[in-house]
């Protein structure tokens, strides 16, 4: 799968590794989003296209997502801010004490942000592909994180490695199938590593069997 490596100007590939696994046990995989990981999708859109269309985030879902955290700054207009290659984005559900007021898009407390707050500077913003990073917190992992899984996700061999390890035994009972590039792999053949010799970053696609075609 060729994806733009986050500079507008290159396209490379990245080593596809896939899992279909029992739907109990796709939510091992929820860590690395909270950690951030790097997702292909259309750029310059504003935020409420992103959020229904490149993440399948339905109406009752973006009603829970109180704080959006956009290149840094809360934002509060779904409507103007913009999707850019290269953006970091982090999606939390309502957090507790003033800091989740203060942060909650369109809250009581939204004022107090106002030097903060997310605005377009009015530049002009073409679509197209490009690669953004993205967290979720808390519920919104269990929300959005399987479709984003199914999607692919781009992470370090590092960090697949650091997952992985350690996994019981019912976690390698429940992967159904595992691939790279489309050949199948065995279980015992991921926690050495070996197969990643030279490779920096993986794209991870994790899928329930349930939802497997």
């Amino acid at each position: 799968m060729y994806l733009n490596d986050g500079s507008s100007s290159e396209i490379r590939s990245y080593p596809h590794l896939a899992f279909v696994m029992d739907k109990a046990l796709v939510s091992h995989f929820f860590l690395l989003l909270q950690q951030g990981v790097t997702i292909k999708c259309r750029i310059g859109c504003n935020m409420a296209s992103f959020l229904r269309q490149e993440i399948g985030a339905d109406i009752e879902t973006i009603e829970k997502i109180q704080s959006i955290i956009l290149d840094g700054k809360p934002v509060d207009d779904l409507e103007s801010a913009v999707i850019k290659d290269g953006s970091v984005l982090a999606l939390s559900a309502a957090m507790p004490g003033l800091v989740g007021a203060t942060l909650r898009r369109g809250g009581t407390y939204s004022s107090f942000r106002g030097a903060i707050t997310y605005h377009e500077t009015g530049g002009e913003y073409a679509p197209g592909d490009g690669l953004i990073q993205i967290k979720l917190f808390n519920l919104l992992m269990s929300e959005l994180g399987p479709g984003l899984l199914q999607k692919g996700i781009i992470i370090s061999s590092e960090d697949f490695i650091r997952v992985v390890a350690g996994q019981s035994q019912e976690f390698w009972q429940g992967c159904r199938q595992i691939s790279l590039d489309g050949e199948p792999l065995t279980a015992g053949e991921l926690p050495d590593a070996a197969w990643l010799s030279g490779r920096g970053q993986v794209l991870l696609s994790v899928s329930s069997d349930q939802t497997r075609v």
